[in-house]
């Protein structure tokens, strides 16, 4: 790999290790995006999953038994079948249309960010909110490695504690990231080369947890979050202006 990959894999572990320590994954949204700019998509999903893997595993071990069995009853059934029918389109899109996906999954969340900021969608709190957002977060991870926004609506509906909120998001992604290896390998998108690719970064990982759980003791969600959909949204913007 080049050495501008390389940096690019680096800034992608660290976004991905402090956003699951410290923001549930908001701030993971951007390790995609910023990926693209330097491999093509079908690399760029086959990279990410082994490094999301890990830092599931590190952030499991911040916020064990700090979840809330009722609202993983509720989403993990239909995640499944999110990535069941995510498994069928994978490998099937090309990388244009990826590209195009993200971009503009990518504006689109972070326009919703500003426009709803402060508001709780307080009526999907309940098991069918719970179903319909798991299965979306299911498909949409399992395409774009995207499922923070819907797992991120529903549980802020649910009015969790923020460390039962974040503990809750781990081990989602936990289980969900894990039930996507089969269908990775069953298409071709993840391949021993790949895991090779990203072995030596896995420490990193380690070192990002930490990072994120320093700041989430230290820095506000109410500055950080904006500042992250800003990100977002220049970053999907780009994709969509750069796109073949």
């Amino acid at each position: 790999m080049l050495i501008e990959q390389w940096a690019v894999l680096i800034i992608a572990v660290l976004l991905i290790g402090i956003s699951k320590a410290a923001f549930a994954g908001s701030l993971g949204l951007l390790a995609l995006p910023l990926l693209l700019l330097s491999f093509e998509a079908p690399t760029a999903l086959s990279l990410l999953l082994p490094l999301l893997i890990a830092a599931d595993a590190l952030t499991l071990h911040q916020y064990w038994r700090q979840w809330s069995m009722v609202d993983l009853k509720r989403l993990l059934p239909a995640a499944l079948g999110g990535i069941l029918v995510g498994a069928l389109l994978l490998g099937k899109l090309n990388t244009a249309f990826l590209q195009g996906l993200v971009g503009a999954a990518s504006v689109l969340f972070a326009l919703n960010y500003f426009l709803q900021r402060g508001k709780a969608a307080t009526w999907l709190a309940n098991s069918l909110g719970g179903g319909i957002l798991g299965f979306v977060a299911g498909l949409s991870s399992t395409l774009l490695h995207a499922g923070g926004p819907p797992i991120k609506i529903y549980l802020l509906a649910r009015q969790l504690p923020y460390t039962t909120y974040l503990g809750t998001a781990a081990v989602f992604f936990a289980l969900t990231n894990w039930l996507k290896v089969p269908a990775y390998i069953w298409q071709g998108q993840l391949t021993l080369q790949h895991l090779y690719q990203v072995l030596p970064l896995l420490p990193l990982s380690f070192i990002a947890i930490k990072l994120g759980v320093y700041l989430k003791k230290r820095l506000p969600e109410r500055i950080i979050i904006p500042l992250i959909y800003s990100l977002l949204f220049l970053a999907g913007a780009r994709l969509l202006w750069t796109l073949p």
